[in-house]
């Protein structure tokens, strides 16, 4: 068990419980939580919290009571109320811990492979039209895992994700990105195809069983940009078996000044952070004409 550094302190935890279950108990409620932090930069009145944590005019005046009577708010004048110096310090010392916790960055990187996932699997919802644009991919290496089965997308990025989540390497996706892309692709008649996932890595990890790693040459690319919600619905995927936003990229090639060029077709997971869908990048290796 790794040891944890402790600050020293006149006491112990056990000689101020009922004072600090008084006060955590004050805090606990997500509607007490969104006031403090509405009330963290400047006062508000009683109409201005409702608005913002959506309560009756009884339900927000019994949480403001709570942290009235925990003194982490007041109310200087009748009808305002602002945070005290008790309560921007136990919210910005609650919000500093959970940010250096194990257990965010567990979350975290559970929600982002959640998010991978998604993007990435064949039920796939609506496109959003995007604009092309032209991105050069530098020349990586990249740690590969590739499953044939009727599920491929699920089955390899399960091993992708048991290789990577330990290494804290799904914390960091800019420098990581997660590239997939069909191989084989699926055949009319058959059940089964395949799909490869590429991580892009910075050193020699040591691999799991089944993945090896690859250098990827980059070059240049069309990028289209798609949101996810219900394009698998549509008549045109039930029609062809494919997204229409790549039938729209390989048009929009066609009518430039480049053509497409040998290379694997890859779709790039956006960050979960960036958009509350799951946003798929989908690039077309080209060349000048």
């Amino acid at each position: 068990m790794s040891k944890v550094k402790r600050q020293k302190w006149s006491g112990t935890l056990n000689d101020f419980k009922d004072d600090i279950e008084f006060l955590l108990s004050s805090i606990s409620h997500k509607s007490r939580l969104e006031i403090l932090s509405a009330l963290i930069h400047s006062s508000r009145a009683f109409d201005e919290l409702q608005s913002v944590v959506r309560l009756s005019k009884t339900a927000l005046a019994h949480h403001l009571t709570k942290l009235l009577d925990a003194d982490l708010i007041t109310n200087p004048k009748r009808g305002h109320y602002e945070i005290t110096e008790d309560g921007i310090l136990f919210t910005s010392s609650i919000v500093d811990t959970y940010a250096k916790s194990k257990r965010r960055k567990i979350a975290e990187s559970a929600r982002r492979s959640e998010y991978i996932l998604k993007a990435h699997a064949k039920k796939r919802d609506e496109l959003e039209e995007s604009e092309v644009s032209i991105q050069k991919l530098s020349p990586s290496r990249v740690a590969s895992v590739r499953v044939i089965s009727r599920t491929p997308e699920n089955d390899a990025w399960q091993k992708m994700r048991s290789w990577a989540e330990p290494l804290g390497l799904l914390n960091r996706p800019k420098k990581h990105p997660v590239y997939g892309f069909n191989n084989p692709n699926p055949e009319p008649g058959n059940s089964e195809y395949g799909y490869e996932f590429w991580m892009v890595v910075d050193k020699e990890y040591e691999l799991a069983e089944g993945m090896e790693f690859k250098k990827f040459k980059g070059g240049r690319y069309a990028v289209i940009t798609c949101n996810l919600t219900e394009e698998l619905e549509s008549e045109f995927f039930k029609e062809h078996g494919y997204l229409e936003s790549w039938k729209k990229l390989v048009e929009w090639v066609k009518a430039s000044k480049y053509v497409m060029a040998k290379g694997p077709c890859l779709e790039l997971a956006h960050d979960p952070d960036s958009a509350g869908d799951h946003m798929l990048g989908l690039y077309q290796p080209i060349k000048e004409k």
